[in-house]
């Protein structure tokens, strides 16, 4: 239940909080897996980051977390991939596997105005959609005009 609030609360904040300026060089964190042979699942997460890319600046860096979506994006969008990782969530997920992706992340040298995070998000027992959740930086939110530092 803590989790669900944890999240919940952090939705919030980035819903609410919006900066002045929205700048349209977007990091684009795709989620995926390393192996599944349910290939609709892995295609509809790279078509709606090709899609979205498109509605961005076409420069975008692009950073994936998994070998399906890598083998997909890697031959639309070349050019865009920053930084790849897998044989994440092998086992089960931990907060630290979490935290050092966003570690590697926050160390590369990619240029960004904010973060979109794509995944799947489950429909049904047969039937996963792609999603995404916009996260504006740490910079982006305390200059955002709703923020009320600690």
């Amino acid at each position: 239940m803590f989790k669900l609030i944890y999240v919940l609360g952090t939705l919030e904040l980035f819903a609410n909080t919006t900066p002045e300026e929205v700048g349209k060089r977007k990091l684009f964190v795709v989620l995926s897996s390393d192996k599944g042979l349910c290939g609709g699942i892995h295609s509809s997460v790279s078509k709606a980051t090709r899609a979205a890319i498109k509605e961005a600046d076409p420069e975008s860096p692009i950073m994936i977390i998994g070998d399906k979506s890598k083998a997909q994006l890697s031959r639309a969008l070349p050019k865009n991939l920053a930084l790849t990782f897998n044989q994440i969530g092998r086992d089960i997920p931990t907060f630290a596997d979490a935290a050092a992706v966003a570690d590697l992340i926050f160390k590369s040298d990619a240029k960004y105005d904010s973060i979109v995070i794509v995944y799947n998000k489950f429909v049904s027992a047969i039937s996963f959609e792609a999603s995404s959740v916009e996260v504006q930086t740490e910079t982006s939110l305390r200059e955002a005009r709703e923020w009320i530092p600690p």
